[in-house]
């Protein structure tokens, strides 16, 4: 049975106080820690045992702010559900990245069942190795590297938000290892040979479309896929987002180039040149656009309009709808499943496309490409310095210019190559 004492009880020479609320047997310990008064529970209902323990929390939170640490731990759940709270914040305002949907579903399905009971300053390089097993348990394998990036990348997030909040500090962050299991299998991709047969199924699907807002959205549905296999730019929110302001011609030396500034997965900018067939694309949509048509597409680029390339005036949700018609072209042409993976081709499949071409090609280097198509190469990145794409222009727009794939009377502007 627990003592019968009074609701209040001094400690540590009046430096701190046990107290018992109305509604708990639990004492409570109020402390001051510089010019803090912070409270919590003991868990004892004891009150000799309450007093060990709060001798043992006060203490140590002062040991803690004289070594310049934080001084209040919080659980896990707590912190991942606040790093939860502000990816949604930032999906829901556009500002957010794609994978921060799944950084979220990592944390919910995985990390909090597993840490919920943790403070978060418990969640050391022990404890990420114990989570490593029971996730491989639970998943009755040992996840891809792929898997394990976004598992890290969601953690990371939970840990920033406690470094912010003063939970933490940066020194107690641990390492977050990724000792892959599987390798991440390889994306469907179209095969060089099987470019043709994309280009004559787009035809073939134009043709078949109803006039009006059905054969309109299959004519953007082609320039959008022409413009993503010639530039390697990412399918959604790195076209979609795209506006006509972001898109300019940009000289080196004697020649022309047709530049882009794509706002990448990362939220980090990066300026790209790329193919001068691109400018035939563009043109294309522009003179189906009532209020540019009149324009040239010089005269367009010149003016910075903050207007969207890919206009969804007519659709909100273009990267869905596109998607969807994208399998049924693929479908009906007997194109959608790739022969040499087995898994069906989507939109994203045009990237790993354009990869696989430049690399084949051998007119870049990895790490070039890499730059150029926003993604991380951790190792080239060490070997390599800081890379001026614009002096490499030639390498990823080709032959020939921007004047003469606008001005080439040999080729229609409606070809698709």
């Amino acid at each position: 049975m627990p003592q019968k004492v009074e609701h209040t009880v001094h400690i540590l020479e009046g430096k701190a106080t046990l107290s018992l609320r109305k509604t708990s047997p639990v004492w409570q310990v109020r402390y001051k820690v510089g010019s803090k008064w912070l409270r919590t529970t003991t868990k004892e209902e004891d009150l000799d045992k309450a007093k060990s323990k709060a001798v043992h929390l006060v203490t140590n939170a002062w040991f803690r702010q004289e070594n310049n640490l934080p001084t209040v731990s919080k659980r896990f759940k707590t912190i991942a559900n606040l790093a939860i709270k502000r990816m949604e914040d930032e999906l829901a305002n556009e500002r957010g990245k794609a994978t921060y949907n799944s950084y979220i579903n990592a944390l919910k399905k995985y990390h909090i069942p597993h840490f919920k009971n943790h403070n978060i300053d418990n969640v050391d390089y022990a404890a990420l190795q114990r989570f490593a097993s029971w996730r491989a348990r639970e998943m009755t394998k040992t996840p891809s590297t792929s898997t394990q990036n976004t598992h890290n990348a969601a953690l990371k997030r939970v840990f920033d938000e406690a470094v912010l909040r003063g939970y933490i500090t940066t020194v107690q962050v641990p390492q977050l290892e990724n000792k892959g299991g599987a390798s991440s299998e390889r994306r469907p991709d179209i095969q060089i040979d099987e470019y043709p047969a994309l280009l004559r199924a787009m035809r073939a699907y134009i043709k078949d479309g109803r006039a009006g807002h059905e054969r309109d959205m299959r004519l953007l549905l082609r320039d959008y896929v022409l413009i993503l296999a010639n530039t390697g730019i990412r399918q959604g929110t790195e076209m979609i987002n795209m506006k006509w302001r972001d898109i300019s011609l940009t000289k080196s030396g004697d020649k022309e180039y047709l530049t882009m500034r794509i706002n990448g997965k990362s939220q980090k900018w990066r300026q790209i040149q790329v193919r001068h067939r691109v400018a035939r694309y563009l043109e294309r949509i522009k003179d189906r656009n009532e209020s540019l048509k009149k324009l040239t597409l010089r005269e367009l680029l010149a003016k910075g309009l903050d207007k969207p390339v890919i206009d969804a005036t007519h659709n909100a949700d273009l990267t869905t709808a596109f998607g969807r018609m994208f399998t049924r072209m693929m479908e009906k042409a007997e194109l959608l499943v790739d022969t040499h993976t087995g898994k069906k081709r989507t939109l994203y499949s045009l990237r790993h496309f354009y990869a696989t071409h430049e690399l084949t090609k051998g007119n870049v280097t990895a790490y070039q490409l890499a730059e150029h198509m926003g993604t991380s190469i951790a190792m080239l990145q060490q070997h390599y310095g800081h890379l001026d794409l614009l002096k490499l222009a030639d390498k990823f727009a080709g032959e020939g210019s921007v004047s003469s794939a606008l001005l080439d009377n040999t080729a229609s502007k409606d070809e698709d190559d």
